[in-house]
């Protein structure tokens, strides 16, 4: 029985080391370093690199598979004019209310995929008995445990945004400093319980599952807990959702399709990279030069700026049109990955 996602190799390697060796880089790291300006090379790797050419990967699931499409037809025709407009209507209210919604909407995303991820894994290893700490419990925990610390601790030195995109709970020291100790006690001993009940209990243990789970908690909370470091949040928050979701989407794609001669995995797998950068850049691009206009000498080496700035009115409408793939992949993510008559391959695929 294959207990793992793709494969224990590939999951190791794939889905789960590049986050350990984050952390390993990390904790090596002087202080000056952790604490200075992410640099821009970190954004190019791994913001262009990973997290917007993930989104752009979306595409091969469903635009540019023919059969997804014709299944999900009616989905992917509505939801992109769907989200142009609700963000042009929400940015109209301000600017900082559109962030808002996006962050949240993000934050939702992030924990739902590793949510999903971790049922795959128990499904595989059909891991479905009753304990005292429950799985989804625990792996929720893991995840908004941290974004609550983040909450009330108001020194955070990063955004997942722009900065302030977080409702601020301002309350008394002594009492945040409370909360905190009797959330950091509460966290580690329901983690604690949880991986005793795993190690003892009768059944073979489901090693692909308890490592995801303890790869997220680990991640979010030396992401947003343990560092205050905007390089460290952008690159553990990055690198442990957006290469595991490529992956996926180039397993998913190959294996569904692997009767086909014409589809080699690592040629196959190359063209969505490659597709997915160019996107993922041009698209950047496009933010810098309409909305934020804060990478000029990067992007001006490659396609020089007008030097007339934009209207507010073109403004809110190049917030709504760039943000379109972003909210569309959420939205799409929401239905692409049910088991059910729209999606006829997924547990085949996926199963094994």
């Amino acid at each position: 029985m294959n207990q793992w996602l793709i494969s224990k190799r590939i999951d190791l390697l794939v889905l789960l080391l590049p986050v350990w060796l984050c952390w390993f880089v990390f904790f090596l790291l002087p202080d000056e370093i952790i604490q200075a300006d992410t640099p821009l090379w970190v954004w190019v790797v791994f913001v262009i690199g990973i997290d917007v050419s993930h989104v752009w990967s979306t595409l091969f699931r469903t635009y540019a598979d023919k059969e997804e499409f014709k299944n999900h037809r009616k989905l992917l025709l509505l939801t992109p004019p769907i989200c142009f407009v609700g963000a042009f209507l929400i940015s109209t209210i301000s600017f900082e209310f559109f962030w808002r919604c996006l962050a949240y909407v993000a934050v939702y995303h992030f924990i739902k995929q590793q949510y999903g991820f971790m049922r795959i894994y128990k499904a595989k290893a059909k891991d479905f008995q009753k304990k005292i700490f429950n799985d989804n419990f625990v792996i929720y925990l893991s995840m908004l445990y941290p974004v609550a610390y983040w909450h009330i601790n108001l020194d955070r030195k990063f955004s997942w945004f722009i900065e302030n995109d977080f409702v601020q709970l301002t309350l008394n020291s002594d009492v945040v400093a409370s909360i905190n100790l009797a959330g950091n006690v509460f966290y580690f001993l329901v983690l604690g319980g949880w991986l005793v009940e795993e190690m003892l209990k009768k059944e073979k243990l489901a090693t692909g599952k308890v490592l995801w789970i303890l790869t997220t908690a680990g991640n979010w909370f030396i992401g947003i807990v343990f560092f205050n470091s905007d390089l460290v949040f952008t690159i553990t928050n990055v690198v442990a959702h957006g290469i595991p979701y490529m992956a996926l989407i180039i397993f998913y794609q190959t294996e569904k399709n692997k009767n086909s001669k014409s589809l080699d995995l690592i040629k196959y797998g190359g063209m969505i990279v490659i597709t997915v950068l160019i996107l993922a850049l041009s698209e950047e691009y496009l933010w810098d030069l309409l909305v934020y206009r804060e990478n000029i000498k990067f992007f001006s080496q490659i396609l020089s700026y007008p030097d007339q700035a934009f209207s507010l009115g073109w403004q809110h409408i190049s917030l709504a049109l760039l943000s379109v793939p972003q909210t569309t992949h959420y939205i799409l993510d929401g239905f692409i990955w049910k088991n059910n008559k729209s999606n006829p391959h997924l547990k085949s695929v996926l199963m094994g």
